[in-house]
């Protein structure tokens, strides 16, 4: 097993260095409150990556420091402009569904799972199971947040067992318990609120999961701009010219969910105003290759993404 030793910021510059790290002035200061490892996670993809006698070797050959800053900066800069962006859809989604479920339900309808829960795809105790599990989550966001929403603090906007009206309760919860109830719901509310953002049910629900896994990576400051999404969403064919291919496939990168967060937030809002997100894009994709990394066919592409 290879010994990890304590290395000195000069030392640790000069790893960088004997990888071929083009280093400058301002290098030790940034490592200081950066973080070799941080630093090191920015670089790699960039880097040519061998093998030898098992043990990986990386080489920085042609990469500066500078290019290393700017992909660390820029994924901070676009962390929170996605993570804006997110919020928006995430706030749309819950106004929908507690829409639909109090205009069928009432106030208080929603509470019952079976009222509105697809009961030819989950069976009985998958239905209690859900909903005891998120009625208990429920209870604790309202015990957490009474204190600071006054809409809390009136008995009529709940009921006999203390749980919030529908318009309440839904806006309380996570977007990962949102996908959760979407996940549940029966076809035909589900097709409702998926026909407002002009998309199918699988679409969307779909889509939300991927949304949900990337707003978990912007909320913890994890590295965005090199995300592998797991999961394949699914993917619209006036998307394909805007995507990275291999073995015909889509590489399912940062590119794919820029797309999905497009198509929907341009939905709830035409006149929404990605120019943030693009200039981010632009500052990291400096050549067709570093396009490539991050899902997207090339530099033309973050140019006309918004055009969809």
């Amino acid at each position: 097993m290879k010994k990890l030793d304590f290395l000195t910021w000069e030392e640790q510059i000069q790893l960088f260095k004997s990888r071929g790290l083009e280093i400058n002035n301002e290098a030790i200061p940034k490592l200081q409150n950066i973080g070799y490892y941080k630093l090191k996670e920015f670089a790699k993809p960039l880097a040519k990556i061998s093998i030898i006698n098992e043990e990986e070797i990386i080489h920085y050959n042609g990469i500066s420091f500078n290019d290393v800053l700017t992909r660390y900066y820029q994924d901070k800069n676009l962390r929170l402009n996605l993570f804006h962006a997110i919020e928006k859809i995430e706030i749309s989604i819950k106004t929908q569904i507690s829409y639909e479920l109090g205009k069928k339900y009432g106030a208080f309808g929603y509470l019952n799972f079976f009222n509105w829960a697809n009961k030819e795809k989950f069976t009985s105790f998958e239905i209690e199971k859900r909903q005891f599990s998120l009625k208990n989550e429920l209870l604790k966001f309202v015990h957490s947040r009474k204190n600071y929403n006054s809409e809390l603090q009136l008995d009529y906007n709940f009921n006999e067992d203390k749980f919030p009206s529908v318009w309440l309760g839904i806006d309380m919860l996570t977007f990962g318990n949102i996908v959760f109830m979407l996940e549940l719901m029966n076809t035909r509310i589900l097709k409702n609120i998926s026909n407002y953002y002009n998309c199918s049910s699988k679409e969307l629900l779909s889509w939300l999961k991927c949304l949900n896994f990337v707003r978990n990576t912007c909320a913890h400051n994890s590295n965005l701009i090199d995300i592998k999404i797991i999961t394949r969403p699914k993917i619209r064919k006036n998307w394909y010219k805007y995507l990275y291919f291999v073995n015909n496939k889509p590489t399912n990168k940062l590119a794919t969910i820029i797309l999905i967060v497009i198509s929907l937030v341009k939905e709830i809002n035409p006149k929404y105003n990605f120019k943030n997100i693009q200039s981010n894009l632009k500052s990291i994709c400096t050549n067709n290759f570093r396009a490539n990394l991050l899902g997207f066919n090339d530099l033309e592409s973050i140019k006309f993404i918004t055009y969809l």
